[in-house]
């Protein structure tokens, strides 16, 4: 269900040469292929992106080894994934000698199977191919691909009926000879399964994978003598490779859908590894292709779940607008999609309450917000901190453009939101969650709503306390909240922790909880997914990729276009840099420690300033390439640093 149908082939029945281009298709036709005529391909667009890139890749490792008896509908099947997985997905382990390049398998016997599980290593997207040699005719090879296995019984975590109905698996069957097929669909997987059913004679099978990706050239880096942090680096780097498809995909594994929270997150991820911006500017024109009368967007698109309606994702959407003049300095979709926008702003305004000034809660969609067990029910004060958010940015964008007429009107409407939102804060200077129907003020406050309210600039002068109180116990795990950040929605936390001169904070608490990940080789859904059920190759996760450069590279974008940025290192460990491929040219940065002495070297390119702010040195505007030398005394004496910033960290 949630990707698409399992695919069946019977070599048998295939002619070998259809690939050709001479090949002759009118036997299946019955019209010489006129059937071309009618496909419904009314919308068809310029592609605006590369072709994906290319691979062939080997598998790694064989793990494990089984056989048995098939069950007794396995010839009949639709689900190849359900029928192998009740027939026992425990595995022995592999001897040590046996070859992948080609498998050898032994005879099975009718209506019995031999099982391989196959290790490629990490996470890999692509289309598998077979070639099996020695055929008799009628041998069928199974396929199931899975992300993770029990490390005892060597059996593939799947779980039939799951709440996404993975079932991620293919079926050949052979015909006398030489067999050779490569399956159409691309499934992201680091383990395979491959059952061998009723073979009579001895096989040989050669496996690969044609790998398929964005082309992610690594022009951005980031170095540390910490070998964890360099670990969890290339992790987040591989996982948002892994995610870049024709869109952005929340995963390869599970859904592959282009989920527009999670593609946010990933063109940040996108802008520090490589500086592409054309897959981002895609997704953008796809959301905004698809609405409802009333003007929401789809939580991603293209779709057809209409259950996937978020309202909380239409306001991302119009941020990512921002997000784009951030990174770029155009404000080409902005302009572009302004009808899109305008009638996504009459349904926030069709929901506002006329007495409290709130954004109510919509049974009619699913208000996402975080994975986690927010305040929804009422008018939520995070649904209504994005909002204003939006209209700040809308009205910015409007005023950079010279519609002065539009910008009006989403500032005032800002001003009311910002003064009904003032009355949710407590008198110890915390940010409430919302209020209830009855308008009653929801007492919790949440981590979300106070980074939100920080970023909005709601009151700064409680933001200190805002911090103080709830975010750093929180991130220094001196307390543990009901409601806590998914291992998603924490990059806005990193953020504010970051910009309000805490990155040691924000490092430690990465070094920890991403480690597990960078053992896998792909980073998680969720910081304790279900295996089997939820991902663990989701690039929703993968902001440390830009969190490290920021904090350890020092560097932070503070103007759009990278015009600005702020230079301020976290010297963790002995060295450290980063290199960000900007519009304008590479930013690099490196630091080194020298006895009780830090070198320390930053290059900007043409139309780059950076306001830089050291340890025990006078803060200064500098361009082109600089070098200082600090005590490491100076560090020391510095148990906060003092990085004051106007702009946050990539949230405008």
């Amino acid at each position: 269900m949630q990707l698409f149908c399992q695919e069946h082939v019977d070599l048998r029945v295939e002619p070998p040469d259809w690939m050709d281009v001479e090949f002759d298709d009118g036997a299946w036709t019955g019209s010489g292929g006129s059937q071309w005529n009618a496909m419904p391909w009314y919308h068809l667009e310029e592609r605006a992106i590369p072709l994906l890139e290319e691979r062939q890749v080997a598998p790694q490792k064989l793990v494990g080894v089984s056989s048995g008896d098939c069950a007794k509908d396995y010839r009949a099947t639709r689900d190849v994934a359900r029928v192998r997985s009740s027939e026992g997905l425990k595995h022995e382990p592999a001897p040590p000698d046996i070859s992948l390049d080609p498998l050898k398998v032994s005879p099975s016997g009718e209506n019995r199977f031999r099982s391989y599980v196959i290790d490629f290593g990490k996470t890999v997207v692509g289309n598998l191919s077979l070639v099996i040699r020695g055929c008799v005719g009628g041998e069928i090879i199974d396929t199931l691909h899975v992300e993770t296995i029990d490390a005892e019984t060597l059996a593939p975590h799947h779980v039939d009926d799951a709440g996404c109905r993975m079932a991620f698996g293919s079926r050949l069957i052979c015909r006398e000879g030489e067999s050779r097929h490569t399956f159409f669909h691309p499934f992201g997987f680091r383990y395979l399964v491959v059952t061998v059913r009723g073979a009579t004679s001895p096989l040989e099978m050669s496996l690969s994978l044609n790998w398929i990706g964005y082309p992610l050239e690594r022009k951005g880096n980031f170095t540390s003598s910490n070998s964890d942090l360099m670990a969890i680096w290339d992790t987040c780097a591989w996982t948002q490779q892994c995610c870049s498809l024709d869109a952005y995909v929340d995963t390869p594994w599970r859904e592959q859908a282009q989920w527009w929270g999670d593609a946010r997150v990933q063109a940040w991820n996108t802008f520090h590894l490589n500086g592409d911006t054309r897959l981002f500017r895609r997704g953008i024109g796809s959301i905004a292709s698809q609405t409802l009368p009333n003007g929401l967007t789809y939580g991603h698109a293209p779709t057809m779940a209409h259950g996937c309606i978020l309202p909380d994702f239409t306001l991302i959407w119009m941020i990512t607008l921002w997000d784009y003049y951030w990174q770029t300095g155009s404000l080409a979709p902005f302009q572009d999609h302004r009808e899109v926008i305008e009638k996504a702003l009459d349904y926030f305004a069709a929901q506002t309450d006329s007495t409290n000034g709130l954004v109510g809660y919509d049974p009619r969609y699913w208000l996402f917000l975080d994975w986690t067990d927010i305040f929804r029910d009422g008018y939520p004060a995070v649904l209504n901190l994005w909002l204003l958010f939006t209209l700040d940015k809308l009205a910015a964008m409007h005023r950079l453009s010279g519609a002065s007429e539009k910008a009006g009107p989403l500032e005032q409407w800002a001003q009311r939101l910002r003064a009904s939102l003032r009355s949710l804060i407590n008198a110890g200077g915390l940010m409430c969650d919302g209020r209830k129907y009855d308008g009653e003020i929801v007492p919790t406050t949440s981590i979300h709503s106070q980074v939100l309210a920080i970023l909005t600039k709601l009151d700064p002068a409680n933001d200190r306390t805002r911090i103080d109180r709830i975010l750093l116990p929180y991130i220094r795990e001196e307390i543990v909240p009901e409601v806590k950040p998914s291992a998603y929605w924490i990059t806005y936390v990193f953020s504010v922790l970051s910009a309000h001169g805490h990155g040691a904070e924000v490092i430690a608490f990465i070094k920890k909880y991403w480690s597990k990940m960078a053992l896998h080789g792909t980073t998680w859904e969720n910081f304790e997914p279900r295996v089997g059920e939820e991902s663990h190759s989701h690039a929703w996760s993968a902001h440390p990729l830009f969190h490290l450069m920021e904090a350890i590279g020092g560097i932070t974008q503070t103007a759009p276009e990278w015009a600005q940025i702020r230079f301020c290192p976290v010297f963790d460990g002995d060295f450290g840099g980063a290199t960000i491929p900007s519009p304008k040219g590479a930013i690099k940065s490196q630091w080194t420690r020298r006895g009780e002495k830090i070198d320390i070297e930053l290059s900007l390119p043409d139309g780059v300033k950076a306001m830089v702010e050291l340890p025990g040195v006078d803060a200064e505007e500098v361009e082109r390439t600089k070098r200082w030398t600090i005590d490491a005394a100076a560090l020391k004496a510095a148990q906060v640093q003092s990085c004051k910033v106007d702009q946050i960290a990539n949230v405008g």
